[in-house]
């Protein structure tokens, strides 16, 4: 019995209408998987791009160097939220106790409730710093023994 080639069965299957539906149905399939393809490997490249270079939009479109915000409590232990200010992987944002008259203790954790409890905050007095990682200013809460304490965030690409 001959052997027959892949060529020559695809060649025979194209002069019969079925067997050309067959094989249009196999090209959408192939073209279909193409594109999926396609679109995987950008998500992949854009996805291992540095994170520092195609994150430089902070706010408005524009494309600072820094950041700086200021965060008030205005009442003491009264918990306040950070911003809602989109921050880049791979960027530490710093913050700041500024000067406060009076008890000088204020609280950084990353949620209302942690803010509260004395085992699961950062105690920071005058000019105390913290760095920490955090997509998003919104997840950072403070208080303060005292009304008015202020804290600064501060991202520096």
């Amino acid at each position: 019995m001959a052997r027959l080639s892949p060529f020559r069965l695809i060649e025979d299957a194209g002069h019969n209408p079925v067997g050309a539906e067959f094989l249009a149905e196999i090209a959408d399939g192939i073209a279909a998987f193409a594109t999926e393809v396609r679109e995987s490997l950008s998500r992949i490249e854009e996805e291992l791009k540095d994170p520092v270079v195609t994150s430089r939009q902070f706010t408005n479109g524009s494309h600072p160097e820094a950041l700086i915000r200021r965060v008030e409590v205005a009442t003491a232990g009264t918990p306040v939220q950070g911003p809602s200010i989109n921050i880049p992987v791979g960027i530490t944002t710093v913050i700041r106790q500024r000067r406060s008259t009076g008890t000088r203790n204020g609280y950084v954790a990353v949620n209302e409730h942690d803010v509260t409890n004395t085992s699961l905050r950062t105690e920071t007095q005058n000019g105390d710093v913290i760095g920490l990682r955090v997509s998003n200013w919104s997840k950072l809460w403070f208080d303060a023994d005292t009304s008015g304490t202020e804290f600064e965030l501060i991202s520096e690409q």
